[in-house]
């Protein structure tokens, strides 16, 4: 895809926090002929500003996996006119929604400058029979710059040394989650902890497991580790050295779509539910 008109260099930065439902993407980062979020804001913003936009001009701060979601990733936009969100958003897809946004220094580097951040795991009813307490014990160990490599999908010539800053089992409105603040997460290492912390809460692995896989001890493991479903993972926030301004009108639209979701999903139990008590063996 072609680079904006002008030198890339010569263009104003913006950043914009970036809401999005994974389900209907094949993950964040773009790649051809695939839709993908960053393929989708390339196309918006071309048709927004006229001009065409690519990679170069359209950063993520980060990568998300198929079917992960956002409330708080952050796309950095290069562009040669004032960043409008709200005229963006109306030629992304409802799922899509840049919600805040702020001018960025240009020595801002979008995968490397970001802070810190932070990824909430909605752990299914599957988890209320296990025994909390242990998964918690198991957690504390995580925290600390660790060689993570068992715990993620190999990457090659990547640096598998990364920084947890904290982690802990939290709950909203009766539901818990895993949480984690981090420098930066390796591929599938979420979702990899979730079905080992699983383990652990189900009481088919010790809390110490943690520490065998950071001492590379894959026993308990043998056959390796599956990740658990991208479906309850988000990230929550991309934490940087500037304040974004959130947009009103954006923070509506994006409460919107989920409260039309939510209204979708629960119409779909209710029918499925209704459907599966009529089927008899």
């Amino acid at each position: 895809m072609g680079v904006e008109v002008g030198d890339v260099d010569s263009l104003t930065d913006y950043a914009a926090r970036l809401f999005y439902l994974g389900e209907s993407y094949h993950g964040s980062q773009y790649q051809p002929g695939l839709k993908t979020i960053q393929g989708e804001l390339i196309r918006a913003l071309s048709e927004w500003s006229g001009t065409p936009h690519s990679t170069k001009t359209v950063r993520l701060c980060g990568r998300t996996d198929k079917g992960v979601h956002s409330l708080g990733q952050i796309v950095v936009i290069s562009t040669g006119r004032s960043l409008d969100i709200n005229r963006v958003n109306r030629f992304l897809p409802d799922d899509i929604i840049l919600w805040a946004s702020a001018k960025s220094p240009h020595s801002f580097q979008p995968r490397y400058s970001a802070l810190m951040r932070h990824y909430r795991y909605f752990l299914d009813e599957s988890w209320h029979d296990t025994d909390l307490s242990s998964v918690r014990l198991s957690i504390t160990h995580l925290i600390g710059c660790h060689d993570f490599e068992l715990f993620s999908k190999p990457e090659p010539g990547r640096n598998t040394t990364t920084t947890v800053l904290n982690a802990a089992i939290g709950s909203v409105h009766g539901i818990q989650y895993l949480e984690l603040f981090g420098t930066s997460f390796l591929w599938k290492f979420v979702r990899k902890l979730v079905t080992i912390l699983y383990e652990v809460g189900l009481g088919n692995v010790e809390p110490t497991i943690v520490t065998d896989l950071l001492n590379r001890d894959q026993s308990a493991f043998s056959s390796g580790i599956q990740p658990a479903p991208p479906e309850g993972l988000f990230l929550i926030e991309t934490v940087v050295p500037f304040r974004l301004t959130s947009n009103k009108y954006a923070v509506s639209r994006l409460r919107k779509h989920l409260n039309k979701r939510i209204s979708f999903f629960r119409r779909s139990e209710t029918a499925y539910s209704a459907v599966l008590e009529q089927i008899t063996t």
